[in-house]
C-alpha cells in the first residue's frame, strides 16, 4: 500500500527485523484505516521509524504518538520524502515550542526528549 503514494521506498531486507503497525480510527461508523507505518526491532542508527504513510484526510493529526509513549529519542530512517520531511519537522516543531513556552529553567536536548507534555 505504501508504494500507492511512497514511490522511492523499496525493502531489500528480510522483513523479520521490523515491526508494522496499522493505524486504524473508531468511530460510530466502524473502524477506518488512518496509515500504517513500520520501524526497526533494534535500530543501530537509533530511527524511531521507518517507513511511515499517513492518508491525507489524516494528516497533521499527531501520528507520532507513539514514539513520545515509548520515551524514545531517535530520528526517522533516511531519506525522508519532501512531505515526510515537513511532516515530521512540523509536527516536532510545534511540540518542542509547547514545551518550551511554559518551562522555567535550563533543558539539554537530551532533557527535552523526556518532558512529559500533552
Amino acid at each position: 500500500m505504501v508504494k500507492l503514494f511512497l514511490d522511492h521506498k523499496t525493502l531489500y531486507f528480510d522483513v523479520e527485523p521490523f515491526l508494522f503497525y496499522v493505524l486504524i480510527e473508531c468511530d460510530k461508523h466502524g473502524a477506518h484505516l488512518v496509515g500504517y507505518f513500520s520501524k526497526e526491532k533494534e535500530s543501530p542508527n537509533e530511527n524511531n521509524v521507518a517507513c511511515v504513510l499517513t492518508l491525507p484526510s489524516y494528516q497533521r493529526k499527531g501520528c507520532y504518538e507513539l514514539s513520545k509513549k515509548e520515551c524514545v529519542i531517535g530520528s526517522p530512517e533516511k531519506p525522508l520524502s519532501y512531505l515526510g520531511k515537513l511532516n515530521y519537522r512540523s509536527y516536532w516543531s510545534w511540540v518542542i515550542l509547547e514545551i518550551l513556552k511554559d518551562y522555567r529553567g535550563a533543558l539539554s536536548v537530551k532533557d527535552l526528549g523526556h518532558v512529559k507534555h500533552n
